[in-house]
């Protein structure tokens, strides 16, 4: 096999491997935004910032070990899991939670706001790096 070759079946694990990434970090997004925007959101609205879950206590409550378990969007900060794709093999992933400013979403918010951004990291053996994929749910 020629350096040519080589070349372009790495670039089509890599193409592939990018594609099924974006697919599992959507579908991982698609679960995180149909729970609630916060703990204090379960069940009735909220309109003062500090009802809003600390800081500090973003991430899973007591008794939540699994994603199943999972019922606000902040109980996926720090989670990690390992999803396996027939062809691709094992993607790692990590999710980071945090609040953002509403007029700017880039900037992560050191205290509570009404907007969390969802951070999907991805990684696997013909990524040339980890991909991250961003969503930001305002309530």
């Amino acid at each position: 096999m020629n350096k040519a070759n080589t070349e372009r079946i790495l670039s089509t694990y890599t193409n592939e491997s990018v594609i099924d990434a974006s697919g599992v970090a959507q579908s991982i997004i698609e679960e995180i935004q149909k729970k609630a925007f916060d703990e204090s959101t379960i069940t009735k609205a909220v309109w003062k910032i500090d009802s809003l879950t600390s800081i500090i206590n973003l991430g899973s409550e007591a008794g939540e070990y699994q994603h199943t378990d999972f019922d606000d969007i902040d109980d996926y900060n720090n989670y990690n899991t390992t999803v396996t794709l027939d062809r691709m093999g094992d993607f790692d992933i990590s999710v980071i939670v945090n609040y953002v400013s509403t007029l700017n979403p880039k900037l992560i918010s050191s205290t509570p706001t009404f907007s969390k951004r969802i951070e999907v990291s991805l990684t696997n053996y013909s990524l040339l790096d980890t991909l991250k994929y961003h969503h930001v749910v305002s309530y």
